[in-house]
C-alpha cells in the first residue's frame, strides 16, 4: 500500500471517530399552556443537580391559553419544572403547586405540555409531560399529522380527517395525556402547496363529537400536533376544540 493511500485511510479513520464521538447537542424545548382555566403562567426549569431555580424561561407576560413558546437549549437530563404566574420570579410556584419531574432529550426538539385544569367538578389537576417532536418534513404531496388528548374530563378521542359524511381518524383511543404516532395523511392535499384539513376528534368509536373544523393554509410536506383541548359543555375561551401546531415553528390555529 503507497504512502498516499495509508495517509487517505488515517484521514477516513480520525473523521469517522470524530463523528461518532462528537458531544450530543442539546435539546430544543418549547412549551405549550393548554390549562383552559389558568391565568397566563411562566415555566421556571432546572436540572436535579442545581440548588435553585434561575429565571422564568419565557418572561415579560408569560404564556396565555393556548399560546406555545419558541424553543430554548437545554442539556439531557432529569429537571424540575415549577410553574409561576407570569411576571413573576419562581421563587413561588403558581397557587402553591409543587415541582414536576421532567426528563429532556439530547439532540431532539421536545414540547413541554402543560395540561389539565385549575377548577371544576371531580378532581381538577395538573399535567406536565415532555413529548418529542419532528421536525424533518413530509413527503411531498402530503403532511404528517398526529394527536394528543389535553382535554382533562374528556373521555378517549378518536382524531382523523372529515371527507363528505366519512369520518377516517388517524389516531384512535387517546386518553388523556395520551399522544398517537405521527401518519402520513395524503387525502388532504387540494391546492398544493397550501393544504386544507377537514379534521374532528370524537369519542372513540362512534361517540359524539368533541370539535370539529377545518384548518386552512397547511403546508405541503408539514408536521403537525392536532392538541384536543377545553373544557366539556363550556363556551367561550374554553370550548371544546382543537389546536393544530406546527412541530417546526410556533405556529397554531384554533377551531372552533
Amino acid at each position: 500500500m503507497s504512502r498516499l493511500v495509508l495517509i487517505r485511510f488515517f484521514l477516513a479513520v480520525v473523521l469517522v471517530l470524530a463523528c461518532n464521538s462528537s458531544t450530543p447537542g442539546p435539546g430544543q424545548v418549547r412549551v405549550a399552556n393548554l390549562i383552559p382555566d389558568g391565568v397566563p403562567l411562566d415555566v421556571c426549569i432546572k436540572p436535579d443537580s442545581a440548588a435553585a431555580f434561575g429565571t422564568p424561561l419565557v418572561g415579560g407576560g408569560g404564556l396565555s391559553y393556548p399560546q406555545l413558546s419558541t424553543r430554548t437549549g437545554f442539556d439531557a437530563g432529569t429537571y424540575s419544572v415549577r410553574l409561576v404566574a407570569a411576571g413573576t420570579t419562581c421563587s413561588n410556584s403558581l397557587n402553591g403547586l409543587g415541582d414536576v419531574s421532567a426528563s429532556i432529550v439530547a439532540d431532539n426538539p421536545q414540547t413541554l405540555v402543560l395540561a389539565g385544569r385549575f377548577t371544576g367538578t371531580g378532581n381538577p389537576s395538573l399535567s406536565v409531560s415532555v413529548i418529542g417532536d419532528r421536525i424533518a418534513p413530509s413527503a411531498s404531496g402530503s403532511v404528517l399529522l398526529r394527536a394528543m388528548n389535553a382535554a382533562l374530563g374528556s373521555n378517549p378521542q378518536d382524531v382523523g380527517v372529515v371527507g363528505g359524511s366519512a369520518f377516517s381518524p388517524f389516531a384512535t383511543n387517546i386518553a388523556f395525556g395520551a399522544v398517537s404516532d405521527y401518519q402520513q395523511i395524503s387525502g388532504i392535499t387540494p391546492g398544493s402547496p397550501t393544504v386544507t384539513a377537514p379534521l374532528a376528534s370524537r369519542d372513540t368509536g362512534s361517540g359524539p363529537v368533541w370539535a370539529q373544523g377545518t384548518f386552512n393554509n397547511l403546508a405541503d410536506t408539514g408536521v403537525y400536533t392536532v392538541f384536543v383541548i377545553g373544557v366539556p359543555g363550556q363556551s367561550g375561551t374554553p370550548r371544546p376544540s382543537m389546536l393544530l401546531c406546527s412541530d417546526g415553528s410556533v405556529n397554531c390555529s384554533q377551531n372552533p
